[in-house]
């Protein structure tokens, strides 16, 4: 029991460092993005990022993304234990994070070629970059969360409601960009709206159809 104990603290202390080379990293590749991930209280406009300039140099980041993904994984598996505690940060973690880069890369790839075909690619991926700029604030917030939290008793029910606050501001994040998928392309709405349903509804819907399992 002992040696277990001391191989999830291994593994914990491994999560942490992560988190330290990754936030490392992020504020010297891009000392703005990181800024407004860590001061995740102050408010980013949507409209004024929209109307920048596009540079995909600018726009997206391996970094945000995987130190995101790291969060999701995180959440996720105290979703799946109940609990949240050093025992909790295990290998189980990497799958979900690599699940999730997977699952996002291909996701992104799709809508980038209908976005093209649909003449909407540039506005999409500015969507894509301020929609990641807001989710990289709620995970860093509920980063901040899991290490104060982690060595708090903690109920099974307080894990969940940690869990399901996660995937609330996720929701919320998606919802509020709706508008600006009109905003160029108000006369597509019947194509819009079937793109929304079948790449922001449908693969929440699946998640949490395996969850059931």
């Amino acid at each position: 029991m002992y040696e277990l104990r001391e191989l999830y603290a291994y593994y914990l202390g491994l999560f942490l460092l992560s988190v330290l080379v990754l936030l490392a990293v992020f504020r010297h590749a891009n000392l703005s993005r990181y800024r407004s991930m860590i001061y995740f209280w102050l408010r980013t406009s949507s409209s004024e990022e929209f109307n920048k300039p596009f540079t995909v140099n600018r726009a997206f980041s391996w970094t945000g993304f995987i130190f995101r993904a790291l969060i999701f994984g995180s959440i996720l598996q105290v979703y799946i234990e109940k609990s949240l505690s050093p025992l909790v940060f295990g290998p189980k973690i990497v799958w979900w994070s690599f699940a999730f880069i997977l699952f996002w890369g291909i996701k992104t790839l799709i809508e980038g070629g209908l976005g093209a075909m649909l003449g909407y690619r540039d506005g999409l991926l500015k969507i894509f970059y301020i929609r990641a700029v807001f989710k990289e604030k709620i995970a860093f917030f509920y980063c901040c969360l899991l290490i104060l939290l982690i060595f708090l008793p903690i109920s099974s029910l307080g894990a969940k409601l940690l869990a399901y606050s996660y995937a609330l501001a996720l929701v919320l994040t998606h919802l509020r960009f709706l508008k600006l998928y009109f905003r160029k392309n108000s006369h597509k709405k019947v194509l819009i709206i079937t793109y929304i349903c079948a790449f922001e509804i449908v693969p929440v819907w699946l998640l949490i159809q395996m969850l059931k399992l």
